[in-house]
């Protein structure tokens, strides 16, 4: 049986060291000749489904989500930050080492050598953009390139404008402003999206929520601030214009989906084959095109996996993950108090709000539903194989094996035997160590 690239659906071509980013002419030629065959979906993967289209039901009702009504925004305009760390040396994993750390960790992200979410424009070396030799060739070179600058995963969609935020904001000193995408990014028609991830440490997620698992997750933020900066550059030298992205401009899930990097979870987070949901995710608008040479979304059991888990929502120690069996389609009646949930997609809809009040009240940017998901493991290959066995078994099983992973120690986040150290600032366990 033929096995698929989780991350691509595309056979790229192997580059040699004295050619990273260069094809000789036969092997150009080859590739365009392979074109059609490689372009078009592998549906034969162990478990995988390769679909046209984000597989998603998506209503007529749907409209592009304002950047202006995410809970971070809102909660900015009532002064409460995005985050609030807190450090505390009679706390595991709140020492002031771990603290400084976390903040450490932050750099590149909160002090990036350029500016995000703002089109720059080529660099004028060449007279007329680069022409790539044909679209085989630019697919595989804009993936060595992202790897090459250190992203875990990279996915290429043609651009969606379902999610593109309608309106930016834009902040500036004494205050911000809001303006339509097409304004806030005036004289630029993005054709595609590359979707760059970087993985978070396992043993630093383990130890969710605290100062610890902060700094992997701020860590991965600086990473990819670091992979945008220098793709921007890239695709600058080349002739093209780019816009890059951490969070703003658009809805990072649904283009990762786009991009082939895998479905949404029931925390609405992007849930890898390798990785689960162990990842944080960027992207990089431009005006390259790459004709239909784009990856595909995949679908590979994750939603029937989370109908019958619920770890997450049950660790969840706000409450923010919801305990529904099925995913729905909420209408905007549905949310007309809940601003942050944009309706029109049948998915899981987590309570941001619930979520980022925990965010501050504990000091950290707790992460305990990512930790707890069975799918979030080291890299061993029983791990994988258990994880290929869950998308071919029946749905009432995956109840089962995820009561497995509990049995073997992963996933009990709140417990004082737990193999790691854990904490809650309402006084429940914290010192896992001495289980």
């Amino acid at each position: 049986m033929v096995q698929v690239d989780r991350e691509s659906q595309f056979d790229e071509p192997k580059l040699d060291r004295r050619s990273l980013l260069k094809l000789g002419v036969a092997g150009t030629a080859a590739l365009a000749t392979a074109a059609p065959l490689t372009a078009k979906a592998n549906e034969g993967g162990f478990g995988t489904k390769v679909h046209s289209d984000i597989p998603y039901d998506v209503s007529p009702e749907y409209k592009r989500f304002n950047q202006y009504n995410t809970v971070f925004n809102s909660d900015r305009r009532k002064g409460i930050p995005a985050m609030s760390p807190i450090f505390d040396d009679s706390r595991p994993g709140f020492s002031f080492s771990e603290f400084a750390l976390s903040m450490a960790s932050t750099n590149l992200w909160m002090n990036p050598g350029m500016e995000m979410e703002v089109v720059h424009q080529p660099r004028g070396v060449l007279p007329t953009p680069y022409q790539f030799p044909d679209a085989t060739t630019a697919h595989a070179q804009l993936k060595r390139a992202a790897r090459h600058f250190g992203a875990s995963l990279v996915g290429i969609t043609r651009r969606d404008e379902r999610w593109d935020y309608s309106d930016v904001v834009i902040y500036e000193s004494g205050g911000h402003e809001t303006l339509p995408w097409e304004k806030a990014l005036p004289d630029f028609n993005p054709k595609t999206v590359i979707v760059v991830a970087w993985e978070m440490d396992y043993e630093a997620l383990a130890a969710s929520p605290s100062q610890i698992s902060d700094a992997t997750a701020l860590n991965a933020y600086s990473g990819l601030t670091y992979i945008l900066t220098h793709m921007t550059d890239y695709l600058n030298y080349l002739g093209y214009k780019a816009a890059p992205a951490v969070n703003g401009l658009g809805l990072n899930v649904p283009y990762a989906i786009a991009a082939g990097l895998g479905e949404v979870n029931r925390m609405g987070m992007l849930q890898n084959y390798k990785y689960g949901p162990r990842l944080r995710i960027a992207k990089i608008y431009t005006e390259l095109e790459l004709d239909e040479y784009y990856d595909k979304p995949v679908t590979f059991g994750i939603q029937r996996f989370c109908e019958n888990c619920m770890h997450c929502a049950n660790q969840c120690p706000s409450g923010a993950v919801s305990h529904d069996i099925k995913p729905a389609i909420y209408t905007a009646e549905d949310v007309k108090d809940k601003p942050y949930i944009n309706p029109g997609i049948r998915k899981w809809h987590l309570n941001g709000q619930k979520c980022h009040d925990y965010w501050i009240e504990s000091g950290t940017t707790c992460a305990t539903c990512i930790a707890t998901c069975p799918y979030n493991k080291p890299d061993f290959w029983h791990h994988r194989l258990i994880d290929r066995i869950n998308t071919y078994i029946p749905g009432p099983l995956h109840k089962f094996m995820a009561e497995m992973d509990l049995w073997h120690g992963y996933g009990n986040m709140f417990d004082e035997k737990a193999p790691a150290v854990f904490w809650d600032p309402k006084g429940r366990s914290y010192d896992g160590l001495k289980g």
